[in-house]
């Protein structure tokens, strides 16, 4: 017999394959697997990734990703896709970020969506980041800022087990440094709950888009801080030349 999350999984997997429509069947196994509320304060500059669980799930007009308040209300429509993305393959990733993210990727990196809007910032300290289907049918949900977010954290059963995506990670979306909020599991893994699948990244934040390529979060260019990163490399260079 199979191990319970594993047989979860592969009912989901079936479930969409064989009872939904053909037309919209294949974007609903999707993670949010990585949110950056901003780098160094600019909350401008705001990504999301999204990472597929099951091969061809690129039908994304059919999805859109929303934010809500504190309360779980006042929904923002973050983006709204309107196609698709070329890679569909098992644990291709999706990157959708405002213009202003790539000012802050080393080596400079291209996104596959535009946010149509950022993340309000008083969203940030508490709220829900939800995937979901135009029906607003929810496929996941980060919900974040601990008990301080006291919104639902429920949704559609594709994804997680028991369709409760909660409780809430135990802290705010990441905004004032080069972290983000990073989901830990694998590509084929349920939603558990949000207090114990995500972490905050230990370092800068990698991203990746469609195509596969990477890029770190770095300073500004031209930023105290990377002038500040600039020195200490140039002191370590001279005093390894003496």
């Amino acid at each position: 017999m199979l191990p319970r999350p594993v047989s979860y999984a592969i009912m989901a997997m079936l479930m969409c394959l064989f009872t939904a429509d053909p037309a919209d069947a294949s974007f609903h196994l999707m993670q949010i697997e990585q949110v950056i509320g901003g780098v160094e304060g600019d909350t401008s500059a705001q990504a999301i990734q999204l990472r597929m669980r099951f091969p061809g799930d690129s039908s994304l007009p059919f999805a859109r990703i929303r934010a809500w308040d504190a309360t779980g209300a006042n929904p923002i429509t973050l983006i709204d896709f309107d196609t698709n993305v070329p890679n569909n393959r098992f644990g291709d990733r999706i990157l959708v970020a405002s213009p202003s993210f790539f000012n802050y990727t080393d080596p400079s990196l291209t996104g596959d969506f535009a946010l149509s809007n950022v993340i309000p910032t008083d969203y940030l300290d508490a709220g829900r980041i939800t995937y979901e289907g135009d029906d607003g049918v929810i496929y996941w949900s980060l919900g974040f800022g601990g008990e301080s977010y006291t919104g639902p954290t429920t949704g559609s059963a594709f994804n997680d087990t028991d369709g409760d995506f909660g409780p809430s990670f135990d802290g705010p979306l990441p905004s004032s440094n080069m972290s983000a909020l990073l989901f830990q599991g694998s590509a084929a893994d349920l939603s558990t709950t949000n207090i114990d699948d995500y972490i905050l990244t230990t370092g800068p934040a990698v991203f990746t888009n469609n195509l596969g390529i990477s890029s770190a979060v770095v300073p500004e260019p031209g930023s105290l801080a990377l002038l500040a990163l600039g020195s200490t490399l140039l002191i370590r260079r001279r005093r390894k030349s003496h």
